[in-house]
């Protein structure tokens, strides 16, 4: 083989060399790349533990702001039937007396036992009141007889209806403290008070009188109806 042939054959084994793949070293990265754990692999190992503490966190806050929510403040509640309006009583008045006194309830004095009476009349106008008087038990309407305290008989103006008028029961006055006596359409059957608590006085029908009827009711001393039903 001459000098140039030798040249020629050494080029041609380097220049194989250069463009011979490496297949140890593809093999080594190969296997390398294979080891190592990708970055969505590497992302998954920590985000779903991650989202698993989120998701009770989160269940644990909603239930601690259900257990700890105050409650929506109560609504009042629905106060039953009508307000009730009751016209100051007038006392002493010029009266032309109608139709015969309808008695109520007896009740003690300090000497002697009384009986608290229901009328109507008409006052110095002609204007139609509702008369409550208070007689000694027996003694005649319209006598010499005195009446109960100062305030008998008080009379209370005829208004509209179902309850055209009323007087409520006190110490002193021609009707004792407990009792309340009204005067309602005589369509009215059945007459039920309230006071401002809420609690039910039920009226009873005791007398009629040319104006309407006269209704009869227990009431709390200190404690007057407020509110009215009819039926």
């Amino acid at each position: 083989m001459t000098d140039l042939e030798r040249k020629l054959a050494e080029a041609l084994r380097g220049q194989a060399g250069e463009v011979t793949p490496d297949l140890d070293a593809a093999w080594a990265e190969q296997q390398r790349r294979q080891r190592r754990p990708s970055r969505r692999r590497r992302a998954a190992v920590w985000v779903a533990p991650l989202a698993a503490v989120l998701v009770v966190l989160t269940s644990v806050l909603l239930a601690t702001e259900l257990n700890t929510a105050q409650p929506p403040p109560p609504q009042p509640a629905t106060q039953a039937g009508q307000e009730l309006v009751l016209t100051k009583p007038e006392i002493s008045l010029p009266l032309s007396f109608s139709g015969e006194p309808k008695a109520l309830i007896d009740f003690a004095g300090q000497t002697n036992t009384w009986t608290s009476y229901a009328s109507q009349s008409l006052d110095n106008t002609g204007r139609p009141v509702f008369c409550i008087e208070a007689l000694p038990k027996g003694a005649i309407h319209g006598g010499t007889d005195s009446n109960f305290g100062t305030e008998s008989p008080s009379c209370v103006p005829v208004s509209g209806y179902p309850v055209s008028a009323g007087y409520v029961g006190k110490n002193g006055g021609p009707l004792p403290a407990g009792k309340a006596v009204f005067l309602v359409d005589r369509t009215v059957h059945t007459l039920r008070l309230y006071d401002a608590a809420g609690d039910l006085s039920q009226a009873r029908a005791v007398a009629a009188v040319d104006l309407g009827q006269v209704f009869l009711a227990d009431v709390n001393p200190g404690s007057p109806p407020v509110r009215f039903e009819v039926s």
